[in-house]
């Protein structure tokens, strides 16, 4: 038998497949921030924005250079003009009148206009690139949030499945019981009712984790359905001094960064409405030329071709009192954004201390819940066995079985909000995703 064949297979079977889902079977959250970012239309969106503000950038500074202008017209007259001197006429020019032009511009000074739209657009490139990275921050919580979300939902599921299993078990044991004439009928209804209510709860935990699935899926950029296999991560260590928090949080947070843009900002639109009040100076030179034919090359009254150079001088001296507004406006303007500065401090601050706080609280309710789930799980052993010799009913039996599942709930739902606590707490502070630190 010929090995051709086989040869042929072993290589087809290590050929990469085609179609592949393009993020890994198996996540942690970290990878997940990283898939999200590396494609995520919010990104994108920011990084238009960061491309559209980097332009007029370029464009405000392109002001400040000379400008070069064309103009070409071409009018038909219904009668050659003439002038009148001592009683006779004179024609002056062609009823065909063929004009055009270059320009040259210079400005020289504009009362500190252009150097502040320079600078004012050269801010806004600064500040589009602050959005882009709260952007990015924004969505890495957001990531970090919706797995947190689907563990502790997957976690439910899980309980709910084993208490609806525990409650099939007991349903069992109380028609045994039953048959044996050990307990009454109506106990057995009491246990059929238990494991109806179990069911619904594993239909509603069901139907959590899918929508979280969904979530997920939606802000990696996948099929909403598509399967993902999230990496359970580890707690955080520690918490952090407040003082030194709120620093790192001042010194981090895009939001600050971006707020003190917009107070100098504010100064350059100052700056701007003061130009109002100053001359604007200019270097102006042309060449134009002036005919009867289509290249204006011909003219029998006059030179047909001249040139020029001068300068030129624009100062408004009253525009009733509107100027004058414009400024006062500006100044409120700038007054207001030292408070929105100052009152945004206070709120960063704050932010950072409700986020250390609900660590704190967190991990605290976590260690209470992981003493409350021992003692749940003794008390339920016990009950078992109680049940079991009829030494209790099979009410005290559910009760020590759904305060089992309580406890178990309580547990997870501790220690993922341990997780989110932690993930809000790096958000308030302004840190940045894991993979791009």
């Amino acid at each position: 038998m010929s090995r051709l064949p086989v040869v042929v297979l072993l290589i087809l079977c290590l050929l990469p497949v085609r179609g592949r889902a393009e993020a890994p079977a198996r996540l942690d959250i970290d990878q997940a921030v990283s898939i999200a970012l590396s494609s995520h239309e919010r990104i994108e969106q920011a990084k238009e924005r960061l491309a559209a503000a980097r332009a007029e950038a370029r464009a405000a500074k392109a002001e400040r250079l000379f400008r070069i202008d064309a103009a070409y017209s071409y009018d038909r007259l219904d009668e050659r003009p003439f002038e009148r001197f001592n009683g006779l006429s004179f024609t002056v020019n062609d009823e065909d009148l063929v004009h055009y032009q270059l320009s040259l511009t210079q400005p020289l000074f504009t009362g500190f206009a252009l150097s502040a739209r320079q600078k004012l657009a050269a801010i806004g490139a600064d500040l589009a690139a602050w959005d882009l990275e709260a952007a990015r921050r924004k969505l890495a919580f957001d990531v970090r949030a919706a797995a947190i979300e689907l563990l502790l939902a997957r976690a439910d599921r899980r309980l709910a499945a084993e208490q609806r299993q525990q409650f099939d078990r007991h349903l069992q044991d109380a028609r045994a019981l039953n048959a044996q004439g050990m307990i009454a009928g109506n106990d057995v209804l009491k246990a059929e009712v238990a494991l109806a209510a179990a069911e619904q709860q594993l239909a509603t935990a069901e139907s959590r984790v899918l929508v979280a699935r969904s979530r997920l899926n939606l802000l990696l950029g996948r099929p909403r359905q598509a399967a993902i296999d999230l990496i359970e991560p580890s707690l955080p260590a520690g918490d952090g001094e407040l003082d030194s928090l709120i620093d790192e949080a001042l010194a981090k947070r895009p939001e600050l960064h971006a707020a003190t843009l917009a107070l100098e900002a504010a100064r350059q639109k100052l700056r701007l409405a003061g130009s109002a009040f100053y001359p604007e100076l200019a270097l102006v030179a042309g060449y134009w030329r002036d005919g009867d034919n289509l290249n204006a090359s011909r003219n029998i009254y006059r030179n047909n071709e001249n040139s020029a150079i001068g300068l030129r001088l624009q100062w408004n001296l009253f525009a009733g009192g509107a100027d004058r507004a414009r400024l006062n406006a500006e100044r409120h303007r700038l007054q207001e954004k030292r408070q929105a500065l100052k009152e945004l401090r206070d709120m960063i601050g704050l932010q950072v201390e409700q986020a250390l706080r609900r660590l704190q609280t967190a991990r605290q309710n976590r260690e209470t819940a992981e003493k409350a789930l021992q003692q749940a799980r003794e008390n339920h052993r016990m009950s078992v066995l109680q049940f079991r010799e009829n030494l209790i009913s099979i009410s005290d039996l559910i009760e020590a079985r759904t305060t089992l599942t309580r406890a178990e709930s309580n547990l997870q739902a501790a220690r993922y909000g341990q997780l989110l606590a932690a993930a809000q707490l790096d958000y308030a502070l302004g840190r940045q995703p894991a993979r791009s630190r």
